[in-house]
């Protein structure tokens, strides 16, 4: 950013300095030969695509959500969850997040907390925890993006394996460098 910013003010000077040139003296000072005026002329559309381009990229927003944002998410959640790390879990789901879990027509609305403590009762008394996601389908919109999220978890207590599998419809969103959870509407079975 640092570099669009000084070609912009080096762009800016030098057609400043340009239009500047012949003012203070007599039209005789100003004339120059025409091949000289030609070529004056010659970097005024350099100069002025490069002030352009600089303040179209500078006015741009400077959003950095992408399909590889959300595949990254995918991947830390993927190693939190199986890590069973609370700490990391929650900082890849935003504060305001609103997650609905549907199963056999029953839905529960959660907020991040009821999500955590959720994960966290599932984790506890149990072994062999296994979680797996997938995100696909991924629509980028600004600072945004939606995506299919297929989640599959399970586990062993007290001798018995547990497999639930999610889909769900999400939307995450670009904060402080990082795609986080903002929204999932989720389908639940249980194997």
């Amino acid at each position: 950013m640092k570099k669009i910013l000084k070609v912009v003010a080096v762009g800016g000077l030098m057609m400043t300095l340009w239009h500047k040139k012949g003012q203070g003296k007599s039209q005789s000072d100003t004339t120059t030969p025409i091949s000289h005026a030609r070529r004056s002329r010659g970097w005024l559309p350099v100069i002025g695509s490069a002030l352009l381009v600089g303040t179209a990229v500078m006015t741009a927003p400077a959003y950095a959500m992408s399909e590889s944002a959300v595949q990254s998410f995918a991947n830390s959640l993927n190693t939190a969850a199986n890590a069973q790390n609370i700490g990391m879990v929650s900082r890849l789901i935003d504060d305001n997040a609103v997650i609905s879990l549907t199963r056999k027509g029953n839905t529960t609305t959660l907020d991040k907390n009821g999500y955590l403590q959720l994960l966290q009762k599932s984790w506890a008394g149990a072994s062999d925890y296994r979680y797996s996601i997938n995100a696909t389908d991924v629509v980028v919109m600004g600072n945004q993006a939606r995506a299919n999220v297929i989640t599959t978890e399970s586990w062993t207590k007290d001798g018995r394996r547990t497999t639930f599998r999610t889909h769900s419809k999400a939307t995450l969103s670009y904060i402080d460098g990082n795609a986080m959870l903002l929204r999932a509407v989720s389908q639940v079975t249980v194997e």
